[in-house]
């Protein structure tokens, strides 16, 4: 009789692996700022279009629902002894499954923003700590959704990932 299951064994060289499947997307931060209509009145009482000014949208709903999920998720790996303070650097592996419409729909910086700042306080004290990140974003084979981050706290004698030459 052959095992019906697959075993992973965790890479010595990552601190914490977790994440989801089939739950939910990562969503983005793109449509944070949205243009204003602003006009300028001189001395004389003449309006003057002014062009480019922003305002910044608060959060959309499915970002809050992202934030609330992803932070449940990773406060069962980082209890308070776990959080990788400052100074200390950390590198950070997203790997992201999504959607084929959403591949060609979303930036893979912003899917990574938005999960970088989802960990803050909890993972680690600021996204400033991330000296090393690799995302990839691809499309699952059973077409879901979902997120696997691997953090690494970087010391001397740990390197994360790379070749310690």
């Amino acid at each position: 009789m052959t095992n019906s299951y697959i075993k992973y064994r965790q890479n010595p060289k990552i601190d914490f692996w977790f994440g989801y499947h089939g739950n939910m997307d990562v969503p983005t931060k793109q449509d944070t700022w949205k243009p204003i209509n602003a006009v300028e009145i001189d001395e004389n009482g003449v309006e003057t279009i002014l062009r480019n000014f922003y305002v910044k949208r608060p959060d959309s709903n499915s970002v809050n629902a992202f934030k609330k999920y992803l932070q449940s998720i990773a406060k069962e790996y980082f209890k308070d002894k776990n959080i990788i303070k400052m100074p200390n650097d950390v590198q950070v592996h997203l790997s992201i499954s999504v959607t084929e419409e959403r591949y060609h729909a979303v930036d893979v910086d912003n899917l990574a923003k938005t999960v970088l700042d989802c960990l803050k306080n909890i993972a680690f004290d600021d996204d400033c700590q991330v000296s090393s990140l690799i995302v990839d974003k691809h499309i699952h084979p059973m077409k879901v959704s979902g997120l696997l981050i691997a953090i690494t706290k970087i010391t001397e004698q740990r390197k994360g990932l790379e070749l310690n030459w």
